[in-house]
Protein backbone atom coordinates (compact mmCIF):
# COMPACT_ATOMS: atom_id res chain seq x y z
CA UNK A 1 0.00 0.00 0.00
CA UNK A 2 1.34 3.39 -0.98
CA UNK A 3 1.05 6.13 1.58
CA UNK A 4 0.55 9.62 0.30
CA UNK A 5 1.10 11.77 3.36
CA UNK A 6 1.19 15.40 2.35
CA UNK A 7 2.70 17.77 4.87
CA UNK A 8 1.88 21.43 4.82
CA UNK A 9 4.67 23.94 4.77
CA UNK A 10 4.78 26.33 7.69
CA UNK A 11 4.35 29.62 5.91
CA UNK A 12 3.75 32.61 8.15
CA UNK A 13 0.66 34.56 7.24
CA UNK A 14 0.80 38.32 6.85
CA UNK A 15 -1.28 38.74 10.02
CA UNK A 16 1.41 36.95 12.05
CA UNK A 17 4.31 39.01 10.76
CA UNK A 18 5.21 42.45 12.09
CA UNK A 19 2.29 44.83 11.66
CA UNK A 20 2.91 47.65 9.21
CA UNK A 21 0.66 50.00 11.08
CA UNK A 22 1.61 49.55 14.72
CA UNK A 23 1.70 51.97 17.62
CA UNK A 24 4.98 53.60 16.54
CA UNK A 25 3.61 54.20 13.03
CA UNK A 26 0.54 55.99 14.40
CA UNK A 27 2.55 57.93 16.97
CA UNK A 28 4.74 59.30 14.17
CA UNK A 29 1.71 59.99 11.99
CA UNK A 30 0.09 62.00 14.79
CA UNK A 31 3.25 64.08 15.18
CA UNK A 32 3.41 64.65 11.41
CA UNK A 33 -0.27 65.52 11.18
CA UNK A 34 -0.15 67.90 14.17
CA UNK A 35 3.25 69.66 14.07
CA UNK A 36 2.54 71.72 17.21
CA UNK A 37 2.47 68.53 19.30
CA UNK A 38 5.49 66.91 20.87
CA UNK A 39 5.73 63.58 22.65
CA UNK A 40 6.30 63.98 26.37
CA UNK A 41 6.47 60.29 27.34
CA UNK A 42 4.82 56.93 26.83
CA UNK A 43 3.53 54.29 29.21
CA UNK A 44 2.57 50.71 28.51
CA UNK A 45 -0.84 51.67 27.06
CA UNK A 46 -0.75 55.43 26.41
CA UNK A 47 1.32 58.10 24.72
CA UNK A 48 1.28 61.58 26.19
CA UNK A 49 1.76 64.69 24.08
CA UNK A 50 2.32 68.31 24.94
CA UNK A 51 1.32 71.34 22.90
CA UNK A 52 4.00 73.81 21.91
CA UNK A 53 3.83 77.20 23.63
CA UNK A 54 1.52 79.89 22.37
CA UNK A 55 -0.55 77.57 20.15
CA UNK A 56 -4.11 76.34 20.66
CA UNK A 57 -4.93 72.65 20.86
CA UNK A 58 -4.78 71.19 17.34
CA UNK A 59 -7.76 68.93 18.04
CA UNK A 60 -10.33 71.36 19.42
CA UNK A 61 -8.66 74.73 18.65
CA UNK A 62 -9.05 75.88 22.28
CA UNK A 63 -6.41 76.86 24.82
CA UNK A 64 -5.86 74.22 27.51
CA UNK A 65 -4.27 74.54 30.92
CA UNK A 66 -0.58 73.71 30.94
CA UNK A 67 -1.14 70.43 32.80
CA UNK A 68 -3.74 69.23 30.29
CA UNK A 69 -2.11 67.70 27.25
CA UNK A 70 -3.09 65.20 24.59
CA UNK A 71 -3.37 61.47 25.24
CA UNK A 72 -2.91 58.83 22.54
CA UNK A 73 -3.77 55.14 22.60
CA UNK A 74 -3.47 52.31 20.09
CA UNK A 75 -6.36 49.85 19.85
CA UNK A 76 -7.00 47.17 17.23
CA UNK A 77 -5.08 48.77 14.35
CA UNK A 78 -6.47 52.24 15.12
CA UNK A 79 -4.95 55.13 17.03
CA UNK A 80 -7.00 57.60 19.04
CA UNK A 81 -5.79 60.94 20.29
CA UNK A 82 -7.86 63.03 22.66
CA UNK A 83 -7.75 66.25 24.55
CA UNK A 84 -10.16 67.38 27.26
CA UNK A 85 -12.74 68.39 24.63
CA UNK A 86 -12.39 66.09 21.61
CA UNK A 87 -11.20 62.65 20.47
CA UNK A 88 -9.99 61.88 16.93
CA UNK A 89 -9.21 58.55 15.29
CA UNK A 90 -6.13 58.45 13.10
CA UNK A 91 -6.31 55.80 10.39
CA UNK A 92 -3.59 54.34 8.18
Amino acid sequence: MISSDMSQANVPSTSQSNPTYGRAYFRNKALDQYPNLYREFSSKKFDYYGITDETPCPLCKLDHDDEEGIEGRYEARSYFIKCEQREIEIVA
